[in-house]
């Protein structure tokens, strides 16, 4: 699977990591019913893959992807703007996003 995230967005992960104590901890990222699109991205911290999580390496950060929420996200790249309070999603399978970005329809 393809999933990449940007260097700003991995330094901001771990850095996020570190102050929850959950240093070496994945990142999930899930995509799951919700937002005014319908669908919508959910990213949190987990001390271990699944036995069906795909796992990508980005830089120092692992992430983890459940097999529903793979097909997706394939292609997504994921940053944090300069000055932005939250991430954003490039997302090529999504054909509609709402204005702030957190739900898209595909």
């Amino acid at each position: 699977m393809r999933l990449s995230l940007t260097p700003r967005a991995v330094t901001a992960v771990l850095d996020r990591a570190r102050q929850a104590d959950a240093a070496g901890w994945l990142l999930r990222i899930a995509v799951v019913a919700g937002g005014c699109n319908g669908l919508t991205y959910d990213l949190y911290l987990v001390p271990d893959a699944g036995p069906e999580d795909f796992t990508i390496e980005a830089g120092a950060l692992r992430v983890v992807v459940d097999k529903a929420s793979a097909p997706l996200l394939e292609g997504t790249e994921i940053d944090l703007p300069a000055r932005s309070p939250g991430f954003r999603f490039e997302n090529p399978r999504a054909r509609k996003s709402c204005s702030c970005g957190a739900s898209f329809e595909v």
